[in-house]
């Protein structure tokens, strides 16, 4: 499967594999922290999960290594996949375990989403490819500001077992240079495994070959609808959307002249309720995360803090220093903690509210009114309505901030969110599993502007490989889980 992926870091990344194949004895790929790999660390970034390990390793990592993939490592993360502390004591890519993540286009560049590390390894070059998790926003933020590819699947596409993610909604999805490559990566970690019961009831037998999505004229009689209500988005609204949106036109014409018809103004019908203080996953979120992740504790087959019940983790982040509390609070857990059970009727009944709001009065209504194949929208704005359903997501490099735009830090004042020159991104958003049509679109349109290589990272690596592995093995293992730090 390696021997196909088209790299811009080819020998370092060939040298680096068989040079750890050697010197660790054993596989070792980027994969983020909360998927479990034998051997390794599945920790979700917590020192209350160190060490602790799961009787299987994910099905999705046995699928890689069947086809040849050699796993260099786990990947920091943001702990707990961003679901534990407020906004204004958080920070992305930040982890008990991997310390602070930083993007690769400004000096403490904010790496967005949970899959912060696996961003930013695949902007280092420091891989073939990486795995990212997501449920709202976690594979394509952080993709969109490492000026990458990637694909958050439809929920159920990818088996999500032994993988901390919460299993309604959540998937396991490429994070990539090209959209060739993660088609081809997708074709080996797709279809059902008997591990995952959400993965059973595919609508296909067999799984695609989806670089057959790979089109140059994928955008040639298109129809693809432009929800502009979605830049109501409320992540987005201390960002300076005004050149975002400008490049996005831009990019809508030049999808015009590629043969595609634009609907624009396809708003979805229910993007205020969505957006309401009384949205349903504001109940269902909590709910299911207490749910799956407890299932998750009582899975474990090594449990160094004895970790049953959100209670005990609670208990436990409060107590080891290494986790800054109360400095980074538990404010989502204090959420979780109060939450109806996920098998009630209540929860049961918000679902369905839910899923309407995101299908119906979402994803599935916008694209039935319009005619259309898919809906288009900056990345920025983009997770928030298919997260609601597990609806797939395709991410693919758009532009970058222009100069004067203002600086931004996060509320921790720990990462800087907003600056010149950081890259955001395209999505292409359809119904579930409609992956094959995503794909021939974003590589077509990916093909015929290449907006991806208009400017360069301001951090690259520079340590020589053979220096680096003539110190200790630990100081290798810190160096690939932290991915990148600096005082």
């Amino acid at each position: 499967m390696l021997s196909q992926l088209k790299l811009t870091q080819t020998l370092l990344i060939a040298s680096l594999v068989v040079v750890l194949s050697w010197y660790l004895a054993r596989d070792a790929d980027c994969v983020k922290d909360s998927v479990s790999i034998d051997g390794m660390n599945n920790s979700a970034g917590s020192y209350c999960l160190l060490g602790s390990r799961t009787k299987n390793e994910a099905s999705v990592i046995t699928r890689l290594r069947a086809a040849g993939a050699v796993i260099l490592g786990t990947i920091n993360m943001s702990e707990w996949g961003n679901a534990r502390s407020s906004g204004q004591t958080a920070s992305n890519g930040w982890s008990a375990v991997g310390g602070q993540t930083y993007g690769v286009y400004y000096h403490e560049q904010d790496p967005c989403g949970s899959s912060s590390g696996s961003g930013v390894a695949m902007a280092l070059g420091l891989a073939a490819a990486a795995v990212g998790v997501e449920t709202v926003g976690s594979i394509t933020c952080p993709a969109m500001r490492s000026n990458l590819v990637s694909i958050k699947t439809t929920s159920g596409l990818v088996p999500r077992d032994n993988v901390i993610v919460t299993k309604l909604r959540g998937s396991v999805g490429p994070m990539t240079r090209t959209v060739q490559d993660a088609a081809i990566m997708l074709n080996y970690m797709a279809g059902p495994s008997s591990k995952d019961p959400v993965s059973l009831p595919t609508p296909f037998s067999t799984v695609p070959d989806y670089t057959k999505s790979l089109k140059l004229n994928g955008l040639a009689n298109s129809r693809l609808a432009v929800p502009r209500n979605n830049a109501e988005n409320p992540f987005a609204a201390s960002m300076d959307l005004a050149p975002i949106m400008q490049i996005f036109d831009r990019a809508l014409a030049v999808m015009r002249e590629l043969g595609a018809t634009i609907i624009d103004h396809a708003n979805y019908s229910s993007y205020t309720e969505i957006n309401a203080a009384d949205a349903p996953q504001g109940r269902v979120g909590p709910s299911e995360y207490r749910f799956d992740m407890e299932n998750h504790f009582k899975s474990l087959v090594v449990n160094p803090h004895n970790i049953k019940t959100m209670e005990d983790l609670i208990r436990c982040t409060k107590s080891l220093p290494e986790e800054e509390y109360p400095s980074r609070d538990i404010a989502y857990w204090e959420h979780v903690i109060e939450s109806a059970d996920f098998q009630s009727p209540e929860i049961a009944k918000e679902i369905e509210r839910m899923r309407h709001l995101g299908g119906p009065g979402g994803v599935d209504g916008v694209l039935d009114a319009a005619g259309a194949d898919a809906i288009v929208f900056p990345s920025v704005c983009s997770s928030d309505v298919p997260g609601l359903v597990g609806y797939p997501v395709i991410c693919v490099p758009l532009g970058f901030m222009p100069e004067g735009t203002e600086v931004k830090r996060n509320p921790r004042g720990s990462v800087v969110e907003q600056v010149p020159g950081i890259p955001f991104g395209l999505s292409f958003i359809g119904k579930a599993f409609s992956e094959q049509k995503l794909i021939e679109l974003a590589y077509s349109f990916e093909q015929h502007t290449q907006f991806g290589l208009k400017q360069k990272p301001v951090m690259l690596p520079t340590a020589d490989i053979c220096s680096t592995l003539r110190g200790k093995k630990s100081i290798l293992s810190r160096a690939l889980a932290t991915i990148w730090r600096r005082s």
